[in-house]
């Protein structure tokens, strides 16, 4: 596992401490991110934003927790200036 993918999973596993799995998707640019991801609690597969309107993650928790991991994703040597870098990673807990 990349620095990268250990740094984005250490930041979702605060949003999502009992998390067992985490499938996360990112894509990212100069200007502009989009970060989703799966955790899967208690054998059961969650989206992030079906957490959000269930009430397990707050919103502005995951709002700040992916504009941080934008800017860290912008400051590794995978990301390259000027494109859409896209991240897809899975990880156990």
């Amino acid at each position: 596992m990349t620095d990268l993918e250990k740094y984005v999973i250490s930041q979702l596993m605060q949003l999502v401490p009992n998390a067992e799995k985490l499938e996360v998707r990112a894509n990212i640019s100069d200007k502009s991110f989009s970060v989703e991801f799966f955790a899967f609690i208690g054998g059961v597969k969650h989206q992030c934003y079906d957490m959000i309107d269930s009430g397990i993650i707050k919103e502005k928790d995951f709002d700040s927790t992916v504009k941080q991991l934008a800017k860290f994703i912008r400051s590794c040597p995978e990301y390259r200036p000027g494109e859409v870098n896209k991240f897809s990673f899975t990880s156990n807990s």
